[in-house]
């Protein structure tokens, strides 16, 4: 029962658009300005860089909190030790799944990159200081060597930093397909996925931009 709860919170949690409440703050519905997306990035580009700061560091705790609760739960001495991997996954996936299909505003909600960021920052803190490091230097590279602005940047780097994750797993991961550490490669590998899916509308804009330039 406990389990079943603290999933379910964990993506009503991810649910709660930062992005929304802060376009709202301002009177304004991010669903029809900019990108249209209710994330971090949209929120920056129509309401202005604070927000984007803001929103952030909030959805990020989305993805923090629901994580170290599941860590709370699965530390318990009577909590069966073969379960522990699978309930913090399960508790991440209901955060980030929250975050993208939230079910506040029709099931659309952010792109998964903050959010996962989060996840990663409770469930493997190395694994996301390197994806940071490398979304990092990949938006400064876009920003300063192409035509995109700091706004179009964030979705090639977010691409290049999500497919980095695993990468970042396997290295530091003595065998990431044994039987133990197989939760995780599934895990982040999937959440690479979706992360490329989600920006294939901006993928379109940039090859498209560069075809025609």
């Amino acid at each position: 029962m406990a389990i079943t709860l603290l999933i379910l919170c964990s993506y009503l949690l991810g649910s709660v658009s930062f992005a929304y409440l802060a376009g709202r703050l301002k009177g304004i519905d991010l669903r029809q300005h900019g990108s249209c997306n209710l994330g971090a990035t949209n929120a920056g580009r129509v309401l202005g860089a604070k927000w984007f700061v803001i929103v952030f560091i909030l959805d990020v705790l989305k993805g923090v909190l629901p994580v170290l609760a599941a860590q709370a739960l699965a530390n318990e001495p009577d909590f069966p030790p073969d379960q522990r991997s699978w309930l913090l996954l399960a508790t991440a996936t209901a955060a980030i799944l929250g975050h993208v299909f939230t079910c506040f505003h029709g099931f659309k909600g952010g792109k998964a990159v903050a959010t996962s960021l989060g996840a990663l920052i409770a469930l493997m803190p190395w694994v996301a200081c390197i994806t940071f490091g490398v979304w990092l230097l990949a938006w400064l590279s876009c920003w300063l060597a192409g035509r995109l602005g700091k706004a179009g940047a964030v979705a090639p780097a977010s691409i290049i930093a999500a497919i980095s994750a695993p990468v970042a797993y396997f290295i530091l991961t003595a065998a990431p397909w044994a039987t133990a550490a197989m939760p995780m490669t599934i895990f982040l590998l999937l959440l690479a996925i979706l992360v490329v899916i989600r920006h294939h509308s901006n993928l379109r804009k940039l090859f498209s931009t560069k075809a025609s330039a």
